[in-house]
């Protein structure tokens, strides 16, 4: 089976740190388990990106995104030969039209 390497751009980072400290004042314990279920379902974009959706503006699908729901999250990523970049992790009701 293919294997990818995953990598989070530095906008993509900045995301996921905003978005842990939301749920972490939320509650701690939530934090966790999103922390879980976020790398079970990275694994999936290590084995099968390919699997994942395009993205549903058509603009940015243009551009080869696709994206990962994880609870109320999407991550938008594109694949590039053997490695998938995360470009940006957004609250799933978010308009992400001006994804850059």
């Amino acid at each position: 089976m293919e294997s990818y390497d995953v990598i989070i751009s530095p906008a993509a980072q900045s995301d996921f740190l905003g978005v842990a400290e939301h749920i972490r004042t939320l509650t701690p314990d939530a934090a966790d388990m999103y922390y879980e279920q976020l790398l079970a379902e990275l694994e999936i974009l290590r084995t099968n990106p390919k699997s994942c959706s395009y993205a549903k503006d058509s603009l940015i699908r243009l551009r080869g995104y696709r994206m990962l729901p994880v609870t109320d999250y999407l991550f938008f990523f594109v694949i590039s030969g053997n490695t998938v970049e995360i470009r940006r992790i957004l609250y799933a009701k978010r308009q992400y039209d001006k994804l850059a």
